[in-house]
């Protein structure tokens, strides 16, 4: 192995936290040597120096786990579990001759890990208070403000001379400033600086000696025009100083006294609410803090800004705070995911001018990742715009600070805030922390798994339908029938997050956890519809039964060679897994060599049928259709029209999330089509957006349905492109429509299909949403000219599917074939 060079030994940190602790600063974060282990605490030494200037001050320093830093390093060689610190800092040490003097200091910290040494600042998190620190007042006229510059943690001692004692509204136009002034020097004029353009208003500062038994120095007031600030905006909207203001975004201006030479900014108390005045309409004014702890003017529209937040004893979380009484009104509070097109909507209680939200996070179950809080009004009906331009973030006020990071659900959820004060739910991994991130990922793979396949077998089924994210599909039909026989057998499903719900009938085992590697290893039967782990080996005794999930209409495998899926990484090149399996289960003769082809499988294939379609022949079908119906909430005498596009490879997030790309203008369809027809609309379950339904009734977004069959059972129409469930759906008889603009660009470049999909489509190919919508308004016309392809399609697709499909399957897993 070569010798790792200098550029190779980088070293990294991150701040975690800061908090003011009996008067004191404590900074907690890590840092390492990159590429040099640190998985016990003597293999991290670390000290922490403060300079300024020629000074420096040793700090004390504690060396702490943070786990984190090895998950956060995304690389599966090296632990850093042991690179935590947590450093003090005394302000009462930063004082020269027992004074206070101002200036800026550096944190620099040293680490030594197997003989390599190097030094680093402390650089900012990206949350919270490790990315915005509160200031601290330190008496005499001075306080220590924690910043960054280009990330890198400094503390500034400065002096304040001017304080915000207080502010208030004289009129419809008219704000008045109280502060209380401690300088040497009277303040001139009030100063409001336009941030991005650097454009200012002056106003007259009135000085006047403070109350005998008032603090020292003077009273300074001074008044401001609420018009002159909404007039200045307008002019700067047309002379382009900005960018025109996004929906929900915010004009700054900085709030300062001139000086005979210079100016001096007016310190505010964290704990102070802040001030709101009318800005216009649609608009507010609002006095507050910058992080630094200076006093801000902001003209924006109105935010909610929450100043209480608490975890109830069931769970729930309360968010409390103020929102002017016309915003508020029939307001939703909308979680936003911060990367997906996702979002999760409840509703919001108002009284006069304040709100309250009451919600359990555990029962939203948010996919892992960041979701923003966003107040969404009822102003806008169209969907797109209700999505955008009538929601606005929200706030947490400063004396709200303290209480955040706030844990939930056992601390997988965290309500916390980012870009200073604005609130989001951070959803973590729903494996345990011991078994998060890429290394400890690779420990459990090369350590615990083989030690657990030395073991006894269990006498468990471990089933998987799209790797964990759903129960549904052919292993849950196969899960149904080996309960409904009573076999001696424990069921395990596993499960990405709390999305998937399970019956009493099967246990959870988490994706990528300890109990999963385990259970891949023990689990004497596994059933499956998708690819399991490369690294999986099945074991003397071990049934591995693989369903896939569909019949193979577009390419796949091996056979999307030529395609454009074969540049994509995420799909090509996909490694040869057959031999995990002992037998593949086809769902007709057609499937038969091309799953054997496309999946690189030489073993046994047996043609069962496709077992999840085994609902649509059940005895009690109308009865869970009914079922379902209630459940859905869907109207009596409307036709409901299901609308399953597939996913497109080439739309994607990364290899697990892919976007939303709906062929269908949902709003134009629902104009034509609502007065007697419900649309549900089911995204692919590797789609990571949500639906960007209304909310009026027509259109339904059924994604997290837990089985796309059972809403097959109430669909009358299926509209779908090229997805595989059109062979489920035959088994029904009713009509199909084919929604297919892309359908060249997805044959001769994305995928391309195994059969003349042109040719024997069992419905009409349409190019966009009017010639849908004309096909559902004359259906029995398009029904009767598809009658011959239909019945072909199904003789052609369909032989095997008898609602028994399961029940063959079962009979395989459980008899005494290798």
């Amino acid at each position: 192995m070569a010798a790792l060079s200098a550029a190779d030994l980088p070293v990294r940190s991150r701040l975690l936290e800061t908090r003011w602790q009996d008067g004191k600063l404590v900074l907690r974060g890590y840092a390492y040597i990159r590429n040099l282990d640190a998985s016990v605490r003597r293999r991290s030494l670390k000290a922490a120096v403060l300079t300024s200037g020629r000074r420096r001050l040793l700090l004390p320093l504690r060396t702490v786990p943070a786990p984190e830093a090895t998950d956060a390093s995304d690389q599966e060689q090296h632990c850093y579990d042991w690179s935590g610190f947590e450093i003090t800092v005394d302000p009462a040490r930063l004082r020269r001759g027992g004074r206070w003097s101002a200036g800026q200091w550096r944190i620099g910290v040293t680490v030594a890990t197997s003989g390599v040494v190097r030094t680093t600042e402390v650089r900012a998190g990206d949350t919270g208070s490790a990315a915005s620190p509160a200031p601290l007042p330190l008496g005499d006229g001075m306080r220590l403000v924690p910043s960054f510059d280009a990330g890198r943690l400094r503390l500034g001692v400065e002096p304040v001379d001017v304080r915000l004692a207080g502010h208030r509204a004289l009129d419809d136009d008219t704000v008045e400033l109280r502060t209380l002034n401690g300088g040497k020097e009277q303040p001139h004029t009030l100063r409001l600086t336009h941030r991005a353009s650097g454009t200012f208003l002056e106003y007259p500062a009135v000085c006047r000696p403070a109350d005998p038994a008032g603090q020292p120095g003077s009273v300074v007031t001074s008044r401001f025009s609420l018009a002159d600030l909404t007039a200045a905006r307008a002019a700067f909207d047309a002379e382009a100083h900005e960018a025109p203001e996004a929906p929900g975004g915010s004009v700054v201006w900085d709030v300062a006294f001139t000086l005979t030479d210079g100016s001096t900014r007016i310190a505010v108390d964290p704990s102070a609410p802040q001030g709101r005045y009318a800005g216009g309409p649609g608009r507010e004014l609002v006095l507050g803090a910058t992080p630094a702890g200076d006093l801000e003017l902001r003209d924006r529209t109105p935010r909610p800004v929450a100043d209480h937040v608490e975890v109830l004893a069931d769970g729930s979380l309360l968010i409390e705070g103020e929102l002017p009484a016309a915003t508020a009104a029939g307001a939703e509070l909308v979680l936003r995911h911060g990367t997906h097109r996702a979002r999760t909507v409840f509703p919001v209680t108002s009284h006069g001018d304040r709100f309250s939200i009451t919600f359990r996070p555990v029962e939203a179950a948010p996919a892992e990742g960041r979701w923003h809080l966003h107040l969404r009004t009822k102003a806008a009906e169209d969907a797109e715009r209700r999505t955008a331009d009538a929601e606005t973030p929200v706030h947490v006020a400063p004396s709200a600070f303290p209480a955040l990071p706030l844990l939930l659900a056992g601390g997988d959820l965290a309500l916390d805030r980012h870009r200073h004060d604005r609130l989001f739910l951070d959803a973590g991994p729903a494996v345990a922390p011991e078994d998060r991130g890429p290394y400890r990922g690779r420990l459990l793979r090369e350590r615990h798994y083989p030690r657990s396949r030395a073991r006894a077998l269990r006498d468990t089924v471990l089933y998987s339908s799209f790797e964990g994210r759903q129960y549904s599909d052919s292993p849950r039909a196969v899960h149904e029938e080996l309960v409904r026989r009573d076999a001696a057998l424990d069921h395990l499903w596993v499960v990405r997050d709390a999305r998937v719900q399970l019956p009493p009938t099967a246990r959870a085992v988490i994706h990528g956890s300890a109990a999963w590697h385990e259970a891949l290893a023990r689990t004497r039967h596994l059933v499956t519809n998708t690819h399991l782990p490369a690294w999986f080996e099945r074991r003397n005794g071990q049934r591995v039964l693989q369903t896939w999930h569909g019949t193979p209409l577009k390419r796949i495998g091996h056979d999307l060679a030529g395609t454009l899926c074969a540049d994509l990484p995420h799909l090509w090149p996909q490694p040869g897994r057959g031999h995990q399996w002992d037998v593949l289960i086809s769902p007709n003769p057609y499937s038969t060599p091309l799953l054997r082809q496309a999946l690189g499988y030489d073993g046994e294939v047996v043609e069962t049928g496709l077992p999840r379609t085994d609902v649509l022949f059940a005895d009690d079908r109308d009865k869970l259709a009914e079922e379902v119906r209630n459940r859905l909430g869907l109207p009596a005498g409307k036709r409901v029209v299901l609308y399953a596009p597939t996913q497109r490879d080439d739309r994607v997030y990364d290899d697990r999330h892919y976007r939303l790309d709906l062929a269908l203008d949902l709003a134009a369809a629902e104009s034509a089509l609502a007065a007697d027809h419900v649309l549900l609309v089911r995204a692919h379950p590797l789609v990571a957006d949500r639906v960007p339904v209304n909310g009026g009734g027509f259109a339904r977004d059924v994604s997290g349905y837990p089985d796309l069959a059972e809403l097959l059972l109430v669909a009358d129409v299926l509209v779908t492109d090229y997805s595989s469930v059109m062979t489920d759906f035959a088994n029904t008889g009713r009509p199909m429509l084919f929604l297919t603009p892309d359908l060249d660009h997805y044959r001769d470049t994305v995928r391309g299909f195994y059969l003349d999909f042109e040719g024997r489509a069992p419905g009409p190919l349409l190019r966009g949403t009017d010639d849908l919508i004309g096909a559902l308004r004359d259906l029995d016309s398009v029904t009767r000219e598809s009658a011959e392809r239909y019945a072909r399609f199904h003789t052609a697709f369909c032989p095997l599917d008898d609602g028994l499909a399961a029940s063959r399957v079962a009979d395989l897993l459980l008899s005494d074939r290798a």
